[in-house]
């Protein structure tokens, strides 16, 4: 595990000499007009998320969807930098840095294999990033205080609590440069057209108006269009049921080793990263500094491969078919499935959570509520401000799903 000697030495951010990065949404991402902007870009907390996948374990079911965090983080920024360069005049420098390392900062706290990892584990993403942006043993912090931008402050841009609030919008709501970017990136690297977005055209759309941000009533069918593809994201591509296999095989693995908690402590010189991932077993609070900090795909993916020293029949079937070597299946749910399941394990002597899992799909609501989250619309005729209807999005996704929304996931190595 990599500890500092010192709990004031941060971790050494490398040196730039270069202020662009080629990126294959928005071609060019180039900060060399706001070049503070660098040090965080290249310091280690932000390059950690070059080896954690934006879409988690939904690479196991679309092969080309292996681009991760670091990526989308850039984009935002570059979205953002769009938004600063359309109305540059009519906010202050200050409010302009604290947007941009906002955007750039968003998701600086997902672990391995980005929201699934949240399944795993009794954290939040979004905690864990309000705590390494405070963290003074980090660099962060340090990049933060030498831009004279106060961490408290960018913390209270992602509680949506910031006075500033066209940043909070433009950070989090249902029109953000987070959504913007990931939809574009995702639908580029999975190979769809769901959700599309001429950006610059909605940017030239917007305005700052009464501290908060506003879009013309001409680009409403835009946004629409832009929302609806965010829903047929969710219905066909982050809530495909073959990806709740990989998810339930994290999940279920880390509960097993609950159960083995003895065994696991024994083994724990031939175990790799044992120390990165142990506070998860025996539930304690994760520490920032010397674990959370580097945790990735490629250390956790170690980890779980290295628990085949247990000998476990249980941790084997799940590791096994989280590589590919083994296959769960993922069943559309009836009545007469779960039956024959039920009556298949029946009288094997392992704890049925191991066997099978009936799996609601699409819990989460995907569009937010509330006054902070809403679009707003400006008619230039009628000089009157209006909110967008995201009721009519919402309804239409609520109307639109099957009644049938449960997949079963079977182990078929433990019951066949």
């Amino acid at each position: 595990m990599i500890k500092n000697k010192n709990q004031d030495k941060r971790i050494k951010t490398r040196k730039i000499n270069y202020y662009y990065l080629k990126d294959p949404i928005h071609k060019e991402i180039n900060f060399s007009s706001q070049k503070w902007i660098g040090d965080f870009v290249f310091s280690y907390e932000m390059t950690r998320l070059l080896e954690i996948k934006q879409l988690g374990v939904n690479f196991r079911t679309f092969h080309s969807a292996t681009h991760n965090r670091y990526s989308h983080c850039l984009g935002a920024f570059s979205v953002a930098q769009k938004f600063v360069k359309h109305f540059y005049s009519k906010t202050s420098k200050d409010d302009i840095k604290l947007f941009l390392v906002a955007a750039l900062l968003h998701d600086i706290g997902h672990g391995p294999y980005s929201h699934v990892f949240e399944k795993i584990a009794p954290i939040n993403h979004e905690e864990i990033g309000r705590r390494i942006i405070k963290d003074p043993n980090l660099n962060i912090y340090h990049l933060l205080k030498k831009n004279k931008i106060s961490p408290d402050l960018l913390i209270s841009v992602y509680k949506g609590e910031c006075k500033q609030e066209w940043i909070s919008r433009l950070i989090s709501s249902n029109l953000d440069v987070d959504r913007i970017d990931y939809l574009l990136r995702d639908s580029y690297y999975i190979g769809t057209s769901f959700s599309t977005i001429d950006v610059d055209f909605l940017i030239e759309r917007s305005l700052l108006m009464d501290n908060d941000i506003f879009f013309y009533k001409s680009a409403t069918n835009y946004i629409e269009s832009f929302l609806l593809g965010r829903y047929y994201m969710h219905e066909e591509i982050y809530d495909n049921k073959n990806s709740y296999i990989y998810e339930w095989i994290l999940v279920k693995v880390f509960e097993r080793l609950k159960d083995l908690k003895e065994k696991f402590y024994e083994n724990r010189e031939k175990i790799y990263f044992y120390d990165f991932y142990e506070w998860i077993v025996f539930e304690k609070d994760v520490d920032i500094h010397n674990v959370y900090i580097h945790l990735n795909d490629n250390n956790l993916n170690s980890f779980l491969w290295s628990l085949k020293i247990l000998e476990d029949d249980v941790i084997n079937s799940f590791v096994n078919s989280f590589f590919g070597k083994e296959q769960i299946e993922a069943h559309n749910f009836s009545d007469n499935v779960l039956e024959t399941v039920k009556k298949q394990t029946q009288n094997i002597n392992i704890d049925n959570k191991y066997l099978y899992h009936v799996q609601e799909k699409g819990k989460k609501n995907i569009y937010y509520d509330g006054e902070k989250n809403s679009i707003n619309i400006y008619d230039s005729y009628k000089k009157k401000a209006m909110k967008f209807p995201i009721s009519r999005i919402s309804g239409f996704s609520k109307n639109q799903k099957e009644n049938n929304n449960k997949i079963i996931l079977v182990n078929k190595n433990l019951i066949y």
